[in-house]
């Protein structure tokens, strides 16, 4: 009798063992698929963002004063209702992927991450975009053309390389892609000032005021855009998820 009932505890806890294996396999398996489709939707969401930034480029910020306005207040980030609204609700729908005590607050945490990042995309690109403008107008080298940016950046916002970047073009919708424009850079800036002020018949000073305040208070606006769409549709995708 005890022989018998020591092999039941045997095979009993082999089957606990064998369930938890096959638990910690599916667990493992979960993990690795959620990361890969999370890298997906992110990836997916950058190449919206660059497409969006090519036909903005080719169809909105060409067009005669207005280009540069629209350029400066970056109109195309309008576009971030949807892109975070994919975001949130492919992480939230993938979140069923990862153990249910711990795959909300993964997301979430992942989240906190990933939305800056997409975000910056932008100005990233841009970023990298006038660089390789302003190192084919001079015909300088990739070194050279830093050397010029950062100096420049400096001068101006007393910030260097990409920060410098989003510092200057918060405050002035158009930067210079030429040495000699960055040498004469009161000239330029006066020059596109005052596309604006035949546009709008204001005064100078007042323009460059408001340029400052309604660039950053845009980009604040956008940045909340984001954040709101992507937590919203986060919610629905983890409730999704549980049905």
């Amino acid at each position: 009798m005890s022989i018998r009932l020591l092999n039941f505890h045997l095979v009993n806890n082999s089957m606990q063992s064998f369930k938890q294996a096959g638990s910690i396999f599916l667990y493992v398996l979960g993990a690795i698929g959620y990361v890969a489709i999370v890298a997906t939707i992110v990836g997916v969401s950058i190449l919206i963002k660059w497409v969006a930034l090519l036909l903005a480029d080719k169809l909105l910020y060409t067009l005669l004063i207005i280009g540069d306005l629209l350029r400066g207040i970056e109109i195309i980030e309008l576009l971030n209702i949807l892109v975070f609204a994919f975001i949130g609700m492919g992480v939230g729908v993938a979140t069923r992927l990862l153990h249910p005590q711990y795959g909300r607050k993964i997301s979430a945490a992942l989240l906190i991450v990933i939305v800056p990042l997409v975000f910056m995309i932008t100005p990233a690109i841009r970023y990298n975009s006038w660089m390789e403008k302003v190192g084919e107008s001079d015909k300088l080298s990739p070194p050279q053309t830093a050397t010029l940016t950062n100096s420049f950046l400096n001068r101006k916002v007393g910030l260097p390389g990409f920060i410098g970047y989003y510092v200057y073009t918060g405050q002035f919708p158009v930067i210079p892609t030429k040495q000699s424009e960055m040498k004469d850079l009161d000239s330029f800036e006066k020059k596109v000032n005052s596309r604006f002020v035949q546009f709008t018949g204001i005064a100078p000073t007042i323009v460059s005021w408001s340029m400052r305040v309604c660039f950053w208070l845009i980009r604040i606006f956008y940045f909340s855009v984001a954040v709101i769409a992507t937590i919203a549709h986060f919610r629905e995708g983890v409730r999704i998820a549980r049905r």
